[in-house]
Parts: structure tokens; sequence; C-alpha cells
């Protein structure tokens, strides 16, 4: 009987520690948002840095929801996109940095196989056949990519939101 008490305070006590970390990670995260903040949203990176056919990973903090992105340069245009396949909750790059597909010419989510068109999302193979990727605005500034929150409701980031 004395173990399981022990073992209980233990555990809330950790708990708690995660739970401070959590928040205070995301207060920095939301800070240092604001810093990096445009009218448009947050500056991700230089046009350089994602030149034709490769991707940058991001984050941005929309509403109260810390959600994971990327952007990709397809045939010299930019889009963006939250980072979680559209048939479960994980990320396209289960193995990292791994967004497309051998052949270049799909986004393709590393865990069920899904293939996504790289303009507009929509999956074209695989278990979420129809669905389309989260899109985020993109806007090039001065030779910079702003990705900015998906508009309207944002109840569904919930669920992405680490």
């Amino acid at each position: 009987m004395e173990w399981t008490l022990y073992a209980s305070a233990v555990f809330l006590a950790v708990y708690l520690v995660a739970l401070t970390v959590r928040r205070l990670r995301f207060r920095r995260d939301r800070a240092r948002m604001t810093r990096e903040a445009r009218a448009d949203g947050k500056v991700v990176a230089g046009t350089e840095e994602v030149p034709a056919g490769t991707v940058k990973k991001f984050w941005l903090i929309c509403g109260k929801f810390r959600v994971d992105c990327f952007v990709i340069n397809h045939q010299g245009r930019f889009h963006a996109y939250i980072n979680s396949c559209r048939h479960m909750v994980t990320p396209l790059d289960f193995v990292r940095y791994q967004f497309f597909s051998d052949d270049g010419r799909h986004l393709m989510c590393a865990t069920h196989g899904a293939l996504y068109e790289p303009d507009t999302g929509l999956c074209v193979d695989g278990p979420c056949k129809g669905l389309s990727l989260h899109a985020l605005p993109v806007v090039v500034e001065q030779g910079e990519i702003v990705v900015g929150c998906p508009p309207g409701d944002l109840s569904f980031l919930r669920e992405m939101a680490d």
C-alpha cells in the first residue's frame, strides 16, 4: 500500500514538472513567433534556402496550438502544409526530411505510403485518397517566404499540435 502511494506521488510530481516545461516552452515559442511575425505570418526561410524540389520544416503558433509544418518549392512555386498525414495523425516525414516519393513527383507519407500532389496537397493514392493536406497561406516578400496560419476555425489543430 505504501509503495503505491509513493509511486503515485512521484508520478504526479513528474507529470506536473512535464506540464510546466511544456507550458514554458509554448510561451517561449509564442514570444519567438511574435518577434519573427509579419502581417501575413511568420518568415520561415529565404527563397534561396528552399531550391526547387526541396523542403524546409518549421513550426507555427496558431491560436493556442504549436503546429509542425513544412514548405516546399515545387517547380519554382512555394507551398506550405501542416506536417500531418490525413489518414492518421503522423508526420509525413516519419523518416526525417524524406517528404518526396522516390521519383520526386509526389509528397509521400512514409508511414502509410499515401501520395499527395505537391502543388495542391490532394491525396491521389493511399488510404486518404480524395482528402487534402492542410494548406497554409504562403507569401513571398523581398526574397523571404512568409507562411501564415490557416484561416477560419482552428479546432482541427488540436489533434495535430505537439
